[in-house]
């Protein structure tokens, strides 16, 4: 379409009477570098699987501790039982030792309750206790004789040999 001369005219006269722009220069404009989107990118990807890694850490922790929980609720199940069997044991012991239950076995063996049991009084420590040192000292062996006369065994062994 084609504009009639007086609106041409009008608007080359609005143009005159406007100061004329400057001009920008022109220049070559660089492409925007994408590498800030390329390593936000690679943050993003990096936090997420950071995030989902802690995550799986987290989860095989907590079924290592489940299991050690499972096996020591067995060990605990385990010692309870051998604990009762011992108690058990220790009675079974006890009723054994028991004086009317060991002379009933000894019937049974054959062997023979005893007429008269006489105790053997217990030796303290605090007791003098006779050394050969003090038996000298006392004068009641002399130095050729001994407490026991020697046996025929001996006498005829000592002959033997001088022989």
């Amino acid at each position: 379409m084609a504009l009639p001369a007086s609106q041409a005219r009008s608007r080359q006269s609005t143009n005159a009477q406007r100061p004329p722009a400057r001009r920008r220069q022109l220049g070559v404009v660089e492409r925007r570098r994408r590498q800030p989107a390329r390593t936000r990118n690679w943050v993003v990807v990096f936090a997420a699987a950071l995030a989902i890694g802690s995550l799986l850490a987290v989860v095989g922790a907590r079924a290592y501790m489940t299991e050690g929980q499972v096996r020591l609720a067995k060990l605990q199940e385990q010692l309870s039982a051998q604990v009762d069997q011992n108690r058990n044991l220790e009675l079974r012991v006890a009723q054994l030792q028991q004086p009317a239950n060991v002379l009933a076995e000894a019937k049974k063996q054959g062997l023979v309750v005893p007429g008269h049991v006489t105790d053997v009084p217990e030796v303290s420590s605090s007791a003098p206790q006779v050394t050969a040192s003090s038996s000298a000292s006392t004068g009641s062996s002399s130095v050729g004789e001994s407490a026991d006369p020697p046996s025929s065994h001996t006498a005829s062994a000592a002959r033997s040999g001088s022989r």
